[in-house]
């Protein structure tokens, strides 16, 4: 069946068995069954969800742990000072503010220091460090966010005999067995027990064996919050110890009420997965991509409502002011060059907000099924930022890149990179992707998956009695996709210029509301602005409206005529 946005959409195929036997293990219903087995839930992941499972064993025995406690410890002994120096996204602002509150919780001096996007660029570098230092006698420095491939920089710090600690979640593409430092990192390890963690939960577990280890007195709830905001944000899949996380994180949030996010959050109501993800992510986000990097942990840190307003008023601005941007230029790069017809989207425009190039690559490949390249000219360098599909490795693109010099500087994760390069070697750069990947990649068609097609009543028992089941949703937990068939559209309108609330009535008589965000100007939109016939919709249930125990509604994703 092919759609209006030109995908061709499927059921996956499970078999009857196999369905029916998690429904009597498990008694839950035929529909709760199948989606499990589609998710490829295993029963362990199938118990806990059912039984919310509140039981946390955090990791405190890896040796990574226990030497970075032993190296804080001694520089706590020798009275040197500590920086921590954190990245410029939600991960790294988490990450940041919890070992900066814990350290000042228990009287240990630290500063902490959030790079300039623009100025600074992508975690440490010589420079950068050259200046921190001067300020401060600092004896040990925390990575966190960042530094796993940073042997030059950390080399340098140890010469200066500052050492170092590094608690990350990017890629490690070789191992600096010279190097002194201390690396927390799920990817060093061939096999570990903290796989798939951002930084954020690290430094959770972290603060967990340091306190348990001393018998230091901290409540250790607001930490969880946060360290599930940054799951989230960070987009790590909601499986395992990730869902726990964020089940017992977002427990904990709704019953705080985190005063620093009252301005950003509708914190009157149950506080979700998707306002954490699709609200303040961006939010905070929103920050460095238009050169104001320390904002979001000035909010965190801050215990003055005035002040948190104040700051929360700035970022709700830049927030704004970011969407006009990233609007104004995706439908600049839509209409300069044709995209559908290559395996690659390369896309180079002159004076684009760098801090931009990441959500815009992640807008074509949500769109076109591909490995998306934005670039732009920064100083005296070209930056770039991209976002790819499973299967295209564009983390250990960038690495290959760097050694062979075409770029100065690059790294990330095989979803989600970015890398800097001398503008006469943009060609160059074109070229090495070109030969070496272009290729070799081939586009897989657009081809979309639904769990199972249902009628609207049967979705309505399934969201009052079942959906919570699945939260929270997210990475690798998506909230699932329905066919429902031949439904007439009634009484639409245009929310706030983008989006489209309707009515749909089935064979039944039985209306329903349904909601298509971000329609406004789509082939999507002007189809169910137009459309008289029955349609088929491919549909999620709107599980913020469940939560808050209101209507039942929809959230219109496709549509198949």
């Amino acid at each position: 069946m092919k759609s209006i946005n030109e995908i061709e959409w499927k059921q996956n195929y499970i078999a009857e068995r196999l369905i029916l036997k998690q429904k009597q293990n498990f008694n839950i219903s035929y529909l709760l069954s199948k989606i499990f087995l589609d998710k490829n839930y295993s029963d362990d992941e199938i118990y806990n969800s059912i039984n919310k499972n509140d039981e946390f064993q955090y990791i405190y025995q890896h040796d990574d742990f226990v030497c970075a406690i032993t190296r804080l410890l001694e520089c706590i002994k020798e009275k040197k000072e500590i920086l921590i120096f954190g990245d410029y996204d939600v991960d790294g602002y988490s990450s940041t503010y919890l070992l900066y509150d814990c350290f000042k919780n228990i009287k240990i001096n630290c500063d902490y220091y959030i790079p300039d996007r623009f100025k600074d660029g992508y975690g440490p570098n010589k420079n950068l460090l050259k200046s921190l230092i001067k300020k401060k006698n600092y004896g040990l420095i925390f990575f966190v966010d960042c530094g796993s491939n940073s042997y030059d920089e950390i080399n340098f710090l140890e010469k200066k005999g500052i050492k170092t600690i590094v608690i990350d979640h990017h890629q490690v593409y070789e191992h600096n067995s010279s190097s002194s430092a201390i690396i927390i990192n799920p990817l060093k390890h061939i096999k570990n027990n903290y796989s798939f963690f951002c930084a954020t939960s690290l430094v959770y577990f972290f603060i967990n064996h340091l306190i348990k280890s001393f018998k230091i007195n901290i409540n250790l709830d607001k930490y969880l919050c946060i360290a599930a905001i940054a799951t989230i944000c960070d987009q790590m899949p909601l499986r395992g110890y990730n869902k726990l996380i964020v089940t017992n994180g977002l427990k904990k949030l709704n019953f705080y009420k985190f005063p620093n996010f009252k301005n950003l959050l509708n914190i009157k109501t149950k506080i979700t997965s998707t306002d954490i993800g699709f609200t303040l992510g961006p939010i905070l986000n929103s920050a460095s991509r238009l050169g104001y990097s320390d904002l979001p942990i000035k909010l965190l840190i801050e215990k003055k409502n005035i002040k948190i307003d104040k700051i929360s008023n700035k970022l709700l601005i830049l927030n704004e002011k970011r969407k006009k941007i990233q609007a104004k230029t995706i439908y600049f790069l839509k209409n300069s060059t044709s995209h559908t017809k290559s395996e690659i989207i390369f896309k180079y425009k002159e004076n684009m907000n760098v801090g931009m190039l990441g959500i815009i690559a992640s807008y074509f490949v949500e769109n076109y099924n591909r490995p998306s390249f934005i670039l732009t000219n920064s100083g005296n360098l070209i930056k770039c930022s991209s976002r790819s599909v499973i299967g295209f490795d564009i983390g250990n693109i960038f690495y290959t890149a760097l050694k062979k010099k075409i770029i100065v500087n690059g790294g990330g994760h095989s979803m989600a990179a970015g890398c800097a390069l001398k503008i006469d070697k943009l060609s160059e750069f074109k070229k090495f992707l070109d030969l070496n990947y272009m290729k070799k990649f081939k586009h897989t068609k657009n081809l979309k998956y639904y769990t199972s097609c249902q009628n609207i009543d049967s979705l309505l028992l399934f969201a009052k009695k079942e959906l919570h089941f699945l939260e929270p949703l997210g990475n690798n937990n998506s909230n699932p996709l329905f066919l429902i068939k031949k439904n007439k559209i009634l009484k639409i309108k245009v929310l706030k210029d983008v989006h489209l609330q309707f009515v749909i009535k089935n064979k039944y008589n039985r209306s329903f509301l349904c909601f298509a965000f971000y329609a406004i100007g789509t082939k999507l939109g002007d189809l169910l602005m137009n459309y008289k016939k029955e349609i088929d919709l491919i549909v999620q249930i709107n599980n913020k409206i469940i939560n808050k125990n209101s209507d039942f509604n929809l959230i219109i994703k496709d549509a198949i005529t």
